[in-house]
């Protein structure tokens, strides 16, 4: 008789109750876990249950933070605006956990290098970074395979090219190598658990590749402006941690780069006509040398719709927020109370997903962004979605290389479909990792066999 008493104040006081006004609660039953395992093995499926059965706001507990979701796109602008909602705990939250960099916004200008990143990667800085990109691209693609046909692994082949071409077009000249590369795969492929916060023990392999990626020799030879420019600002930093303030641009420039470049040429792959429209599409604006102009990148409007439609599908980032003092949040759909610390969260993967704003909302549609004259418009219940697609974030925690990010893609693919011939295999199409819910891009959960020549 007792045990079912301990087990359920157990869980109300790990847990927590709903209070009056709050959004409905879903607690789970393990106390202190809540459903961060339901919510980590398919984050997609099980808050569209959670909405289906609660509405567009409620709370899920998850490993002692209690994560309020704002589903209903129309009242995005509410969240973004909240002054009581601050991204920097989150920011520096995943600083201390993931990178080792405690009190980070105590002892370094963070908001001096997060302006440096916002002006550095955009208007004349961004063509040339984005030149200086396209320049490695087309050293590195033609050579990656032979005028045979080769069997390859298709996302391999992709992480190889775009980590070295990234890294080099930032970092510098001579900074890859075979080391680097190992212990970022590491890193990142720990990364939600070194966010979570587990126990060093559990993360060993991914923390010790943190701290070899920070002694690695960053930057090399003619580095970037942006990155030149922001290390006085690092060097302010005890020499030990200065190495571990550089890897978050590094994780940046990457982690989410490189499977949306897969996701991009995969499903175009799989689309005929998709293809032969970005093709022609891309002969049309070819340079002398048979690629295309890095100024002329922003002509490729089939091909940005094609980019934006993967980055659609497989988009899983939250955008997140967390409230400084108890207050009231004033949604389109009713107003809910919210307590200090909690986290509100943006899913933009649900309004991907809702038929009501995107038809067919589970097929890719190439030119889906596409419309003459500007981009396509969208709609839920007749009033215009004012951010239907956020993979890169909004506000505040918006991406500042997110122009870098779209024109690194759209570098590759030009280049890619002008010297090579592939042809996809007969492997199914990869379900997506669902490990990274949150993060960003769902990498695929395994590689995709193709013939390159």
């Amino acid at each position: 008789m007792l045990a079912p008493l301990g087990y359920w104040a157990a869980l109300q006081a790990a847990n927590g109750r709903r209070r009056d006004g709050e959004p409905p609660l879903v607690r789970g039953v393990v106390p202190y876990v809540g459903v961060a395992v339901a919510f980590g093995k398919d984050a997609t499926s099980f808050v569209q249950r959670c909405q289906a059965e609660h509405g567009d706001v409620f709370t899920l507990f998850v490993a002692g933070d209690r994560m309020t979701f704002v589903l209903d796109p129309l009242s995005a602008p509410a969240v973004l605006k909240a002054k009581q909602l601050s991204f920097h705990p989150v920011s520096d939250g995943i600083l201390a956990r993931a990178f080792k960099l405690p009190n980070a916004r105590g002892r370094l200008d963070l908001e001096e290098i997060e302006a440096i990143g916002r002006t550095r990667l955009r208007g004349e800085r961004l063509e040339e970074l984005s030149s200086n990109m396209g320049n490695r691209l087309a050293a590195l693609i033609p050579q990656a395979v032979s005028n045979t046909w080769q069997d390859a692994q298709l996302y391999d082949v992709i992480w190889d090219i775009m980590f070295r071409a990234g890294t080099e077009a930032l970092f510098g000249g001579g900074t890859v190598t075979k080391e680097l590369r190992a212990d970022f795969e590491t890193f990142d492929r720990q990364f939600p658990l070194l966010v979570a916060g587990l126990p060093r023990p559990l993360v060993k392999a991914g923390s010790d590749a943190l701290d070899r990626l920070g002694q690695a020799k960053l930057p090399g030879k003619d580095p970037s402006h942006w990155i030149r420019d922001r290390q006085p600002l690092i060097d302010t930093l005890p020499a030990d941690e200065r190495g571990h303030m550089r890897l978050p641009a590094l994780w940046a420039i990457h982690a989410n780069t490189i499977p949306s470049t897969f996701w991009t040429l995969y499903w175009l792959l799989r689309n005929p006509d998709g293809l032969a429209a970005v093709v022609a599409e891309v002969n049309a604006h070819s340079g002398e040398d048979g690629g295309p102009k890095t100024c002329d990148l922003g002509n490729l409007k089939i091909l940005d719709s094609a980019i934006r439609e993967a980055l659609r599908l497989s988009s899983g980032s939250l955008t997140v927020r967390e409230a400084l003092e108890d207050f009231t949040l004033e949604t389109e759909g009713g107003t809910y109370q919210l307590r200090k610390g909690d986290r509100v969260c943006l899913a933009p993967f649900i309004t991907h997903r809702d038929p009501d704003v995107f038809e067919n909302p589970l097929e890719y549609k190439y030119d889906r962004f596409h419309a003459e004259g500007g981009r396509r418009q969208f709609y839920k219940n007749g009033q215009r979605v004012p951010l239907p697609l956020m993979p890169f974030g909004a506000g505040a925690s918006m991406c500042p290389g997110r122009f870098f990010a779209v024109n690194e893609i759209k570098l590759f693919m030009t280049t890619v479909l002008t010297h090579w011939d592939i042809e996809l295999g007969s492997d199914p199409e990869p379900p997506f990792e669902f490990g990274r819910a949150g993060l960003g891009i769902y990498p695929p959960a395994h590689d995709v066999a193709v013939r390159l020549r």
